[in-house]
């Protein structure tokens, strides 16, 4: 380069313009005799030489000199050229040049000013790239570890005029040569901060350490921290969005989430302590259950989501027990069941607890003896969509070992057709007369055949098909009609009114198929016992059951073990109950799992056990169609553990039957299968803020 006085005739309101100056002034560069800085245009390979022996005068020699055919000893850079190769700082070509004037690129002056550096690789150097530059796939591969070293080292990088661009094969010029100089210096205010990469991440922000607004968008590291942070919030469309960059949509979730915490950091545009720590300690949980107290917006969010389906299948009935994150949980269902509060990890609510809201204490009563109707509050559900047009919903609490209940309804007690949700109480009918000829057998061991046969198909695999309608043996009606050909209408009606109470209840009809075996026996197969056979009589009538009857039955099978011996399923033992509870996990309709999903319990619970049964159908005598859902659900709750006291055992049993009249059939099957979803979160979102309770 040229000496020239520090006064240039072409940099005024340049993006680098003090960048230029400030290395001027310590005589590191230097202009045109024109008295012009030419900030746009590039420098070639020994002139960068050159400014590197001024920058770095002490760097050592690290190899012995070389000569460069076309670098002789009368070049005008020999000195600097010999001293920068002496120093690694450049290296030749394998024909022995060193191609003085080839104008230098941009990831060719970041190794050099690297290894002036005496930067290390990273260990995330494909992290690091992704995470701050958009064109990262153009770095060409032997300079990558430069580049994430550079960017770590929080001295170097500069891109103008877009941050995330690096630009890695195009020609430095020689004003982004002066800024990206003054951070490798370490020369303060230099340069635009905007144009500049951070490596500051959220853990960094303390005291006075903050980050104003100016550096968002090259801060790749903080932006991505901050992602990952704000993910569980659920703030974000669907899909990945940890990628680094400051967009809109990561502008729009630091908007809520400010809002939401009561944070100016939007406002003032710096990111200091008080956000970086409530982000660090924030509780996704407590933000997604304040989130759904917008109901509307849950429901429209389901609501959206069944588009592209219809009355055939739906996005929640329909979903499929193995897309489930608990699928594979099922097989421990039956041993969550088991287990009791230990009052030191685990604790349950007790005899009493305070209501959220109204900061009322309730008392939870002993479990109803059989053929009672316990007291239920037919005003605990009133929240309930018009769309849910009747519901029970029962909340358990250990006390003293037993389980104790509260009971809550809406229209609980109106027999009603449930659709296929009454399958379940065959099952348990099946279970319950099995055990009381054999108690030792376990039903999971027994064979369903043609009377007089010793072959058929086993019992469990039956009930996966009655749940999960999997049709592997037989279709859920077949099956289910099947089953019920165990017993005599009169038998079956009047063995789960002497469960429930309900002497309105009316449970005699079929499930519009053929049995898949008119007269069936119940074969243990270890031991070639023929437990039952079937009566071989037509079940001619109505199932009509209400959500009450439901809740109460899958109730007494998911508290089987914490209930009193005489308010037990009479005759039924917990290994063959076991078989139940698994195929029971088979449901197709994930609608708590979606609620878990809304509600970002995932990190919150453990030991969930979900158990269900779907009813789902069009009446045309009542011209709408109709959804119901039996649900048993428990999970300990691990937030109280955060504060140092025991995680809190959640359980519940549920029945809803809601029905939608929109005058098309698949209208009607989308905003039902919505609206029931919509609704089993508000009902878990109350059990888990304990507002339902």
């Amino acid at each position: 380069m040229v000496t020239s006085p520090p006064q240039f005739s072409d940099i005024s309101n340049h993006w680098a313009e003090i960048p230029i100056r400030r290395l001027a002034l310590r005589n590191l560069i230097s202009g045109y005799p024109d008295q012009t800085f030419r900030p746009d245009g590039t420098i070639t390979r020994a002139e960068f030489a050159v400014l590197m022996a001024n920058a770095f005068p002490n760097a050592k020699p690290v190899r012995p000199a070389m000569s460069f055919v076309d670098v002789p000893s009368s070049y005008w850079a020999y000195k600097p050229v010999t001293w920068a190769y002496e120093r690694g700082f450049f290296s030749g070509y394998p024909d022995g040049t060193f191609q003085p004037i080839q104008p230098i690129s941009r990831v060719q002056a970041i190794i050099v000013l690297a290894t002036a550096l005496g930067l290390q690789p990273a260990s995330n150097t494909e992290e690091i790239l992704r995470t701050y530059f958009d064109d990262q796939a153009q770095i060409p591969d032997w300079t990558r570890w430069a580049v994430a070293a550079a960017v770590v080292s929080d001295r170097m990088i500069v891109n103008y005029p877009t941050v995330r661009l690096l630009r890695p094969t195009q020609n430095i010029t020689r004003g982004e040569v002066a800024a990206m100089l003054c951070r490798v210096l370490q020369i303060a205010d230099a340069v635009p901060a905007q144009y500049a990469t951070w490596y500051t991440g959220i853990y960094d922000i303390k005291g006075t350490v903050t980050v104003p607004f100016e550096r968002w968008r090259g801060s790749g590291r903080l932006m991505r921290d901050i992602q990952v942070l704000l993910t569980p919030f659920r703030l974000f469309p669907p899909g990945n969005w940890v990628s680094g960059r400051y967009d809109w949509q990561t502008e729009q979730a630091l908007i809520q989430f400010c809002a939401f915490y009561g944070l100016n950091t939007m406002n003032v545009g710096v990111f200091d302590e008080p956000f970086a720590s409530a982000l660090l300690n924030a509780d996704p949980v407590e933000f997604l259950l304040a989130q759904a107290t917008d109901r509307q917006k849950v429901y429209n969010d389901y609501l959206d989501r069944e588009a592209g389906f219809d009355a055939s299948k739906l996005a929640f009935l329909d979903r499929g027990y193995t897309s489930s994150p608990y699928a594979g949980e099922i097989g421990q269902f039956p041993a969550r069941l088991q287990q009791k509060p230990d009052g030191r990890t685990t604790a349950s609510l007790g005899a009493t607890a305070v209501q959220t809201g109204t900061n009322q204490t309730v008392s939870f009563k002993a479990f109803p003896a059989l053929a009672t109707i316990p007291a239920i509050d037919a005003n605990g559900l009133s929240f309930l969509h018009p769309d849910i047009q009747q519901a029970c919903v029962c909340v358990g609490s250990f006390v003293n070992g037993d389980i104790w209940t509260r009971w809550f309804g809406k229209n609980a007690l109106k027999p009603a057709q449930q659709w296929s949700a009454t399958k379940i109480i065959q099952l348990l009918t099946l279970v319950a007369k099995a055990n009381g000829r054999a108690p030792a057998a376990n039903i999971r061991d027994c064979l369903v055949t043609p009377r007089g046969s010793l072959n058929g198909n086993g019992f469990y695999d039956l009930a996966v098909d009655l749940v999960s309608y999997r049709s592997l043996v037989g279709s859920s009606n077949s099956v289910a009609a099947m089953f019920k050909q165990f017993f005599t209408p009169t038998e079956l009606d009047g063995w789960l009114k002497q469960m429930t109470g309900n002497g309105a209840l009316e449970f005699r009809g079929r499930y519009g198929e053929e049995p898949l075996l008119s007269a069936p026996s119940l074969v243990h197969q270890p031991t070639k016992q023929t437990l039952l056979n079937s009566p071989n009589t037509s079940h001619v009538g109505n199932n009509f059951v209400s959500t009450y009857d439901l809740t109460r039955m899958v109730a007494m099978l998911g508290w089987h073990l914490h209930l009193p011996a005489a308010t037990r399923i009479p005759s039924a033992q917990w290994n063959s109950l076991e078989t139940i509870v698994r195929a029971m996990g088979t449901d197709p309709a994930r609608y708590i799992d979606v609620a878990i999903e809304t509600l970002g319990l995932a990190s919150a619970i453990e030991a969930p056990v979900i158990i269900s049964k779907l009813g789902f159908g069009r009446s045309e005598s009542r011209n709408r169609t109709e959804l119901s859902y039996v649900a048993f659900f428990q999970f300990i709750d691990k937030r109280p553990r955060r504060k140092g006291k025991p995680g809190i055992l959640r359980t519940i049993s549920m029945a809803l039957l809601g029905a939608q009249a929109a005058g098309d059939a698949n209208a009607e099957a989308r905003q039902i299968d919505a609206r029931m979803a919509a609704e089993v979160t508000e009902i878990i979102r109350r059990v888990v803020t304990q507002e339902l309770v």
